[in-house]
């Protein structure tokens, strides 16, 4: 066999060899689908259970629209997910066919090659034996190249053989591995069919109680009128509490610096204050859900939860006041240093004035309201007031 055959086996070889090698970047882009699939999944299934409470009592409240709101938008992320593997699955099947293809013209030109091999040894062998050809050489070192050909030509055969086996197994995995992938992406297209029918249900139910509420105005209004006038009620109280901490710890020439510099650090790490749950209501200004041109100031979060969800403190402090303010229900303020956090919308707690508490530890159970909707408000106060607790909560996938 020629050295430029020789070459080309070794080349084939190391082409199969890494053909068959998976994709190591789309399987790493895959799984961190796989995994966003999952928190996406485990969310919707924890709203869901939001959204069947919110129905118990009363369909057309603001809090069914925005467990509404939620779930569509979860649902959306998941298809889009959805879509986003199955791209790179067409892609993956585009590659390993073109492997394939690749393979199998190697696979013939191995054959074709073989079978040359063979030919020229049959039609050497019609006219002497090999010992007649080892036996014809003129001088030993002639004999003994003869030998040492007659050896190399029987290995390349062999290794002729090996390669073509290598090659037609690695074509058989290849091919097994698309058939694979073509079912996995038809599984997907199946999801993705079942996931689009779901949200328009939701999309048509979430219309519906727009239109129904846009008729119930004046009711709105009012209640929302109730809301400002009992958190303004609210945050004067806090305000004026951690005025008078304030003042006090400096005239005790308290220092909180260590507590302080321990709350900053964690920025974007808090636990959540209750185990499940989503945001209804963002920090700061945006706009009502449902009516027009009316704007609402939010010094906090609101979390929408499940019915008696049990409330946690997230980070050590000392319970600074407990108050209860109507349409609020309890709240409970906790120092950190020169920082703040408050649990509104309590309906029981079970900590005192005073108290020392630790991450983790209990406050209390979330109020459910008239219309069945459990939702509890979380602030935290800085240096220069209230500050958005969304920054300093860690990203919640669940």
């Amino acid at each position: 066999m020629t050295r430029s055959n020789s070459f080309f086996l070794v080349f084939i070889f190391c082409l199969a060899t890494l053909f068959v090698a998976p994709n190591s970047f789309a399987q790493s882009e895959r799984a961190k689908l796989e995994k966003q699939k999952a928190d996406i999944i485990r969310k919707i299934k924890e709203n869901e259970k939001i959204l069947s409470q919110t129905a118990a009592q009363r369909n057309t409240s603001l809090g069914r629209l925005k467990a509404l709101n939620n779930q569509i938008s979860s649902r959306s992320s998941l298809i889009t997910a959805i879509n986003s593997e199955v791209n790179i699955l067409n892609e993956e099947i585009a590659e390993n066919q073109s492997i394939v293809d690749a393979m199998e013209r190697d696979l013939n030109a191995l054959k074709q090659e073989y079978a040359q091999m063979i030919y020229a040894t049959q039609k050497t062998s019609s006219g002497f034996n090999q010992l007649t050809f080892i036996f014809a050489a003129s001088t030993f070192n002639q004999l003994f190249m003869r030998m040492k050909y007659i050896k190399q030509y029987g290995e390349a055969r062999q290794k002729q053989v090996k390669q073509i086996e290598i090659v037609q197994q690695n074509l058989t995995d290849q091919i097994l591995e698309i058939e694979k992938q073509k079912e996995n992406k038809q599984a997907l297209l199946n999801d993705e069919l079942t996931e689009n029918q779901k949200l328009q249900g939701l999309q048509l139910e979430q219309r519906r109680l727009v239109t129904q509420l846009e008729q119930e105005e004046k009711r709105i209004r009012q209640e929302l009128d109730k809301q400002r006038e009992s958190e303004r009620e609210l945050t004067n109280r806090i305000e004026a509490i951690i005025e008078a901490e304030r003042k006090a710890a400096a005239a005790a020439n308290i220092d909180m610096t260590a507590l302080t510099s321990a709350f900053e650090k964690e920025r974007g790490k808090l636990p959540w204050p209750v185990d499940e749950g989503f945001v209804s209501s963002k920090y700061g200004l945006h706009a009502h859900p449902t009516l027009k041109r009316v704007q609402i100031n939010n010094k906090g979060i609101d979390i929408q939860t499940g019915s008696n969800a049990v409330v946690k403190t997230v980070f050590p402090g000392k319970v600074s006041a407990i108050m209860s303010i109507q349409g609020q229900g309890i709240t409970v303020l906790i120092q950190h240093g020169e920082y703040f956090t408050s649990y509104s919308k309590l309906k029981a707690v079970t900590v005192q004035k005073g108290q020392d508490v630790r991450p983790g530890d209990v406050l209390g159970q979330v109020l459910t309201n008239s219309d069945n909707v459990s939702e509890m408000k979380f602030r935290i106060y800085g240096k220069k007031g209230a500050v958005n607790p969304e920054t300093w909560l860690q990203s919640k996938t669940n």
